[in-house]
C-alpha cells in the first residue's frame, strides 16, 4: 500500500515539474523606455536554408570532380576541416574499381571550382548524307528540351567540382593517411 503511495506521489512530481518547465513566465515589463544603445535581442538563424549559397556537407561527399579535360578523376569522400570550422582540403577518391583499390589524394579546397550547373556532354555528330530522310521539314534537329536544362530548386550541394589536376597527377600524387583511425 505504501509502495503505491510512494509511486504516484513521483510521478504526480515529475508531471508538475515537466507542466512547470514548458510554462514560459512573459520577461517583466522594462519601467525604462528603449534606447539606441540598448542591445537588440539576437534573432534566429533562418531554418530553410536553401537558395542561400551554403551546402550540406554530408551532401558533398560522393559529388564528382573533373578534369581540365571534362572528364571524372574521381569523387569526394571526405572533408577536412580547421579547428574554426573551415574546411582546408578535400578528399577526392581516385582509381580502383567499385572503391578497391582507390586511394584517397587531398586538394585544397580553394583549388577546386564548384558548380551547379552539370557538365553538358558534346553534341552528337549530325548523320551523314545530305537529305533529311523524311524526318520533315527541320531536319530532324528538334529534339525535346533535356533535364538538364529546365530549371530545378537550388540545391544544397553543387553538382560537380573541377580541378586542374588529370587522373593520372591524382593517381602519382601520395594519398592521404588519418592518423588515430
Amino acid at each position: 500500500m505504501i509502495r503505491h503511495i510512494v509511486i504516484a506521489s513521483v510521478g504526480a512530481g515529475l508531471l508538475a515539474a515537466t507542466a512547470m518547465a514548458q510554462t514560459a513566465s512573459p520577461p517583466p515589463p522594462s519601467s525604462t523606455p528603449s534606447s539606441s544603445t540598448t542591445a537588440a535581442p539576437a534573432s534566429p538563424p533562418p531554418t530553410n536554408l536553401a537558395g542561400q549559397g551554403k551546402w550540406r556537407s554530408s551532401k558533398l561527399i560522393g559529388v564528382d570532380i573533373y578534369g581540365p579535360d571534362d572528364k571524372k578523376v574521381g569523387d569526394v569522400t571526405e572533408l577536412i576541416v580547421d579547428k574554426a570550422g573551415k574546411v582546408e582540403m578535400v578528399t577526392v577518391g581516385v582509381g580502383g574499381f567499385l572503391g578497391i583499390g582507390a586511394k584517397d589524394v587531398a586538394v585544397p579546397f580553394e583549388q577546386v571550382t564548384w558548380s551547379d550547373q552539370p557538365i553538358m556532354p558534346p553534341a552528337p555528330a549530325p548523320a551523314s548524307g545530305g537529305s533529311a530522310g523524311g524526318m520533315g521539314g527541320a531536319g530532324g534537329t528538334a529534339s525535346p528540351p533535356s533535364a538538364a536544362a529546365a530549371p530545378k530548386a537550388p540545391a544544397m550541394y553543387p553538382d560537380h567540382g573541377k580541378i586542374t589536376l588529370t587522373k593520372e597527377q591524382l593517381q602519382a600524387a601520395p594519398a592521404v593517411t588519418y592518423s588515430g583511425s
